[in-house]
């Protein structure tokens, strides 16, 4: 990174900023980081992308610093860049949402007539919100049986609520939902995504284990990974050894590789066997 970093600030343009962006995302992606280097490093990907207007980068490194920098002095602020740029984005549920999270929880933020200014609808409750684009996902679907367009905006909001309301009792349960509407649309890396932020941010959540066996089972079938399933099953059995779900991980396990066909001769066996 050290060369990407050394040609950008000899010559700031669009093009190396992209060249050091990539670096930046690159080392984003190793898991020792610690939590404060992670953070420095967003905030440093996002200042370079925000300087040369690269909105989608932007956004790939707002939202995991807005995640970080939940309960610091001035989260709001980064709350409300977040906001700005969802809504540039044509994001309006997700924006609208944020807004109304620092109308609601930082009733003294300096800029809150921009605030009220950029919401495109009146909320008034929030979860009243949430769940009026929940009910929008089965108005004219199509023939998956789910309005996509519409899947999205709920997800979007899902995420945001996460976000803008992250101590709420119903943060988690917004974002369960979110993942099963994701996986309902096929967009496995959102629900995986999702999955993640709930077993990470929510460990007490009464479906966080269901939340990492999905994980596992969306990877096994849906994106055909074995190896990677086998450890996110065994990271289940080490967290939740007594969980109800135990037994069937263990059985997933077992059988990974396997086709359906010499899935259900096994069990047929099994029950002569009995």
């Amino acid at each position: 990174m050290e060369l990407a970093d050394k040609t950008y600030n000899n010559d700031p343009n669009p093009s190396t900023a992209n060249g050091l962006i990539k670096e930046i995302m690159s080392a984003l992606g190793e898991k020792s980081l610690s939590k404060e280097k992670q953070s420095g490093l967003l905030e440093y990907g996002y200042n370079i992308a925000n300087k040369h207007n690269i909105s989608s980068r932007e956004a790939a490194f707002l939202f995991p610093l807005v995640k970080n920098s939940v309960g610091e002095p001035g989260a709001e602020s980064k709350l409300f860049d977040l906001a700005n740029l969802l809504k540039r984005l044509n994001k309006p549920t997700a924006a609208n949402t944020i807004y109304q999270g620092i109308i609601d929880n930082h009733p003294q933020f300096e800029k809150m007539d921009e605030v009220r200014s950029g919401l495109s609808e009146e909320i008034g409750s929030i979860d009243d919100y949430i769940v009026k684009l929940g009910e929008q996902i089965f108005v004219e679907p199509d023939n998956a049986g789910v309005n996509r367009k519409a899947s999205l905006a709920f997800v979007d909001a899902c995420e945001a609520y996460a976000l803008a309301y992250p101590n709420s009792s119903k943060a988690p349960d917004n974002l369960f939902k979110a993942a099963e509407v994701a996986k309902s649309i096929r967009t496995f890396p959102k629900s995986l995504s999702i999955y993640d932020w709930i077993v990470e941010s929510y460990p007490d959540y009464e479906k966080a284990a269901t939340s990492l066996f999905l994980k596992g089972f969306i990877i096994e079938n849906n994106l055909g990974d074995d190896e990677k399933a086998r450890e996110i099953y065994n990271d289940f059995l080490a967290k939740y050894p007594t969980h109800d779900l135990a037994d069937d991980v263990q059985f997933l396990i077992e059988n990974l590789g396997k086709t359906d066909e010499e899935i259900l001769q096994m069990i047929e066996s099994r029950r002569k066997d009995k």
